[in-house]
């Protein structure tokens, strides 16, 4: 049974039916002790079964005598050892992998006596094999974990298995180590537990390295919330800027609306006193000139200079009717922008000979708030005043359109131009500007190139509601 043949194909047969090639010169050797008359016992070797398998066998080889006591052959016995050499090979690799092994693996009675002592239970606990084996287990187990121990055996002895228990040991040199222990109940061949089997990994550098983490992030979470407080801080402070910017800035803009008003009713007063006041006294000045004139010998040097002077107070008369208006636009009160723009643009190029072309759409037709009307005006005449000014313009276009969210205002001239991001400009006014369309805000935009013109461009919302028929 043990090689696969039968009798009846073995008897007869050479013995090299079952040794394999590379054996048989072992055979020979054994034939030699035999003819010695010696006995062999327990040479284990290699045998060939009937289906090509090696076999390990362990061999009892005797020789066999006749009745005058020659040897006439042996006798042999053969035993498989395949699984006593396989268990062999398991338990030499579970040994070499436990004393090659990093962490401690530790076996005692249930006693507490040691029995076994890797080389890592070496390094870690400082203690040779020989120096440990047969001490009893208390050797590494400080005196307030002995109860611990205690506990640990009797769950062992109920056959439980203690998984990753972390608790302290002492190695040789009086250290107390940080461990993970996993615990484990041996057992004999009949299943009895004869005893402890003990794995132990150090983790005093990693419960250091926790702890430090531990710290490190303790030390962070204070500095940030230490820096969410300042920053919290900071922004109430912020904000309290803030507000406090966008206050001063509400009051500077109620100061300078009441001032644009107060101004506003400054030039309707002035505009009054010189239509009242200075226009009396040039009616009265241009009659008396004129009774002079009639007075005078025609051809006299007195009635040239008389004439002189009335043709002064003409002119002096138009410009004081022309400055009147400028301060009063009545048109503007009473028609709205579209047609106070387009009667200014007509007189002002009469003024300066100025070409102006006016483009109004026909929804200007309708009124805007009083407010915006009067700013779009006011911006439009201090825009044409830079350019009569400042531009030598030979042409300048004035474009109003009204949307549906918002009315534009451009003026655009052909003149000598200028850098509105130097100083140049702050001589014509545009800081006022600015200020005044903010006050009912509006966009303000200046574009000027030198030798290629100037554009100004107002943008304004329009509120619906606000607007109102002619």
């Amino acid at each position: 049974m043990l090689f696969g043949f039968s009798a009846a194909e073995a008897v007869g047969q050479h013995i090299f039916l079952i040794i394999p090639e590379d054996r048989r010169a072992e055979e020979e050797a054994v034939l030699a002790t035999l003819r010695r008359g010696e006995r062999i016992d327990h040479f284990e070797t290699v045998r060939r079964a009937r289906d090509g398998r090696l076999v390990p066998v362990s061999l009892t080889i005797s020789p066999v005598r006749d009745g005058d006591g020659r040897i006439v052959g042996a006798s042999k016995v053969a035993r498989d050892i395949t699984d006593r050499l396989r268990n062999e090979e398991v338990r030499a690799r579970l040994a070499a992998i436990v004393e090659s092994s990093d962490d401690a693996i530790v076996s005692k009675t249930l006693d507490g006596i040691i029995t076994s002592w890797n080389r890592g239970a070496e390094r870690m606990f400082g203690y040779a094999a020989s120096e440990a084996i047969g001490q009893r287990i208390s050797l590494i187990i400080p005196e307030d974990r002995v109860a611990e121990e205690d506990d640990v055996l009797a769950r062992l002895r109920r056959g439980e298995r203690v998984d990753h228990f972390e608790t302290v040991r002492v190695a040789k040199d009086g250290r107390r180590l940080s461990i993970s222990l996993t615990v484990s109940p041996l057992r004999d061949s009949r299943g009895n537990i004869i005893g402890v089997s003990k794995v132990a990994r150090d983790v005093t550098e990693e419960k250091h390295a926790k702890e430090a983490l531990k710290q490190l992030t303790e030390v962070l979470e204070k500095r940030v919330q230490e820096r969410t407080a300042e920053l919290l801080k900071a922004n109430d402070a912020l904000r309290g800027e803030i507000a406090e910017r966008n206050r001063l800035e509400e009051e500077r803009l109620h100061l300078l609306k009441r001032l644009v008003l107060a101004e506003e009713d400054e030039r309707r007063r002035i505009a009054r006193e010189l239509h009242d006041q200075l226009g009396q006294h040039l009616t009265a000045l241009r009659l008396t000139l004129e009774t002079l004139r009639t007075q005078s010998i025609e051809g006299s040097e007195l009635r040239t200079q008389v004439e002189t002077l009335q043709q002064l107070a003409v002119h002096l008369d138009e410009d004081v009717a022309f400055r009147v208006w400028e301060m009063r636009p009545t048109v503007l009160e009473e028609v709205g922008l579209g047609a106070a723009l387009a009667s200014y643009v007509r007189r002002w190029s009469d003024r300066f000979r100025i070409p102006v072309r006016l483009h109004a759409s026909n929804s200007t037709d309708g009124r805007l708030p009083p407010d915006l009307e009067t700013t779009l005006y006011r911006l439009a005449q201090e825009a044409l005043t830079n350019v009569a000014k400042h531009a030598r313009a030979s042409a300048v276009d004035v474009v109003l359109e009204l949307g549906s969210e918002n009315v534009s205002l451009i003026i655009e001239d052909h003149g000598v131009g200028f850098n509105p991001s130097g100083t140049a400009g702050d001589g014509l006014g545009l800081v006022g500007m600015r200020e005044r369309a903010l006050l009912v805000g509006a966009e303000f935009q200046i574009e000027s190139t030198r030798g290629r013109g100037t554009t100004v461009l107002v943008r304004a919302p329009v509120v619906a509601a606000g607007r109102k028929s002619a």
